[in-house]
C-alpha cells in the first residue's frame, strides 16, 4: 500500500502498522526527539534506531512503562502522556478520522482516542488514591 499524507503529520499507513511524527506546528508544547528519548532511556526502556515520537512508539512506550519500569512508574506514565502524548494525538487522529480512505482507519482513530482518554483516566485515579495513602514509615 502506498503512503499517505495528511497535512503537517507524516504518516505512513499500512496493513501491519500506523507510524506517525510528530511535526513542530501541530507539538506547540514542543519537546524534541531527544527529550522523548532521553525520558524513556531514564526510565530502562531499550531503544533502537527508530524514532522514539512515532505516534506507535508512544503507545508501545506508555505500556513498556505500565510492565516494565521499576521505579515511579505511574508518574513516569503520567509525563508520557500529559508531556509527550496528549499535547498533539487529538489533532492528530482528527485528521487521520478526516482523511482516512477506509472504515478501518477512521475507527481506529475514534478507538485510539477512547482508549487513550481512558489510559490517562486511570492513571489519574490510581495517582489520586496514592495521595490518600498514608506515608510508610522506614
Amino acid at each position: 500500500m502506498s503512503s499517505c499524507c495528511l497535512p503537517t503529520l507524516t504518516p505512513c499507513l499500512s496493513a501491519a502498522n500506523l507510524v506517525c511524527r510528530r511535526s513542530a506546528p501541530d507539538y506547540v508544547a514542543s519537546a524534541s526527539k531527544a527529550q522523548v528519548r532521553t525520558f524513556l532511556q531514564q526510565r530502562g526502556m531499550p531503544l533502537g534506531e527508530a524514532p522514539a515520537d512515532y505516534f506507535g512508539s508512544l503507545l508501545m512506550a506508555t505500556s513498556w512503562l505500565e510492565n516494565q519500569s521499576q521505579e515511579d512508574e505511574v508518574q513516569a506514565q503520567i509525563t508520557l502522556f500529559n508531556e509527550y502524548l496528549l499535547p498533539w494525538c487529538d489533532r492528530f487522529l482528527g485528521n487521520l478520522t478526516a482523511h482516512a480512505t477506509s472504515d478501518f482507519y477512521r475507527t481506529l482513530a475514534q478507538f485510539a482516542r477512547k482508549a487513550i482518554q481512558m489510559m490517562r483516566d486511570e492513571l489519574a485515579e490510581y495517582a489520586q488514591d496514592e495521595k490518600k495513602l498514608p506515608k510508610r514509615k522506614n
